[in-house]
């Protein structure tokens, strides 16, 4: 693999999965909003608790991030 400016990525020692228990998005709108989720749940080895109904929540908190340039 390699990355934008061509140089080769070693990826051997990256850890692979795909869970199955997660929680699937209920609209047409949230798929970026789980993406993201999921990556900063994974980053932190965080169990994956939360589902659709907290996506308003973190809507709004990741405009008040973006808004205020630092993570809460």
């Amino acid at each position: 693999m390699k990355d934008k400016k061509k140089q080769e990525i070693c990826t051997d020692q990256w850890e692979r999965n795909c869970r199955k228990d997660i929680p699937t998005q209920q609209n047409g709108s949230d798929c970026g909003m789980f993406a993201c989720k999921f990556a900063e749940y994974a980053s932190r080895r965080a169990p994956i608790d939360f589902n659709q109904k907290h996506m308003p929540y973190f809507r709004k908190r990741m405009v008040w991030e973006i808004c205020q340039q630092k993570l809460m």
